[in-house]
């Protein structure tokens, strides 16, 4: 079993109820607890419409090697997310975030996570040109990945 620091993970014994906003067939989404988000504008335990994770309800280490139907869940998940910020007048980005966690009998493990992080429309517009510069801007540091493929949600995805 994989424990630890997985507490938005619906498998780990540190999962906390309280902070499951919905729950799919294959994925759950999780509120950002109040002292681990980026914007800290939200009454504690509340969730506001804000930073959240689409966390897969199976063991993953990543979003690319996904099973099928857990993507489509994910692709639905992320559709309806930023449908209602939309109506809100907001953006959203998403960032598969993978954090290094220890299972039981020692070693480690990577799990995966999707975070839903609400920003302004501009930000949500102007987000692949930061992007772009920061990798630029890092690019001797990261020498060996240094193609930067751009992805486009209605055509080119890092599974297509």
């Amino acid at each position: 079993k994989w424990t630890s620091k997985s507490w938005w993970w619906m498998e780990s014994p540190k999962f906390d109820k309280r902070y499951l906003i919905a729950l799919g067939e294959k994925v759950s989404l999780v509120m950002t607890p109040t002292h681990k988000r980026l914007q800290q504008n939200a009454k504690k335990g509340a969730w506001d419409g804000g930073q959240c994770y689409i966390v897969p309800l199976s063991y993953s280490e990543s979003f690319v090697g996904l099973d099928e139907e857990v993507w489509y869940e994910v692709k639905r998940f992320q559709s309806s997310i930023r449908q209602m910020f939309r109506e809100e007048g907001q953006g959203v980005i998403f960032l598969e975030t993978v954090t290094r966690t220890s299972r039981g009998g020692g070693g480690t493990a990577l799990q995966a996570k999707l975070e839903v992080v609400p920003v302004s429309r501009s930000v949500e517009r102007d987000a692949p040109l930061y992007f772009k510069s920061a990798l630029a801007e890092v690019a001797q540091e990261w020498g060996t990945h240094s193609k930067v493929i751009t992805l486009d949600d209605n055509k080119k995805t890092l599974r297509n």
